[in-house]
């Protein structure tokens, strides 16, 4: 048997070259993909940082703002006096008082009280927060008013009627004398109470049923024992 002639005419040898040029394709691709995702995620990231950065900016642009108004109102909340404050309130106060105070209902009131022996000469509301509150000695409700009056009475007895009532009725409270006048030889007496006025009738308190000059009188006398001390007697 005779072997094939394995003869090579070529001028020089045959080499497959094209699994390399495969290989530098494929790594070629593998480098432009790799570059353009780098490229991708950089702009991305670059736009990120700039809108973090834009909102830093923004939060400190309102932080300084704040920091103003801040400033600006602790300049102006020193400006005011709270001593002054507290007046204009208490004068509001007074004001919306006045205004919502009916002098009809207060008249009639004391026209059921009042007895005949008694005429009223001047009635006067004392308005203000402090003098109401200072006085302390009975729960105050939101709408009274402490209350001057002044008058003539034709005798003592009808001065003590006059104190009694006050202090029966539910719409006063904290009944004080403040001054009396009598003449020598003369029953008239002539004085000022001060009271606290509510016009729902709320000073209601549990008080003990006291009687009538003239029965107490009375019934001391039939006794045989001294009338109990008024409280005029303190004033006299």
């Amino acid at each position: 048997m005779m072997r094939a002639l394995e003869l090579n005419l070529a001028s020089r040898p045959f080499r497959n070259n094209t699994p390399i040029w495969t290989a530098h394709g494929l790594l070629l691709a593998a480098v432009a993909a790799f570059s353009a995702w780098n490229v991708h995620t950089y702009v991305r990231a670059a736009q990120r940082l700039d809108a973090i950065e834009a909102t830093i900016g923004s939060v400190e642009r309102r932080m300084q703002e704040l920091d103003g108004r801040e400033q600006a109102a602790t300049v102006a909340a020193r400006a005011f006096d709270l001593k002054t404050m507290g007046i204009q309130a208490e004068k509001a106060n007074d004001i919306l008082l006045r205004r919502g105070l009916s002098w009809t209902r207060l008249f009639n009131t004391l026209e059921k009280i009042v007895p005949y022996e008694v005429r009223m000469s001047a009635i006067r509301p004392v308005y203000g927060t402090r003098e109401a509150a200072s006085r302390g000695r009975t729960a105050t409700f939101e709408g009274t008013v402490p209350v001057d009056v002044e008058g003539t009475a034709h005798s003592l007895e009808a001065f003590l009627e006059l104190e009694r009532a006050l202090i029966m009725d539910p719409h006063f409270a904290d009944v004080e004398p403040i001054r009396s006048e009598s003449s020598p030889g003369v029953d008239e007496v002539k004085f000022q109470l001060r009271f606290l006025y509510d016009p729902d009738g709320r000073l209601g308190g549990e008080h003990p049923a006291i009687p009538h000059v003239l029965d107490a009188a009375r019934k001391a006398a039939e006794e045989g024992g001294e009338a109990p001390p008024s409280a005029l007697d303190n004033l006299q």
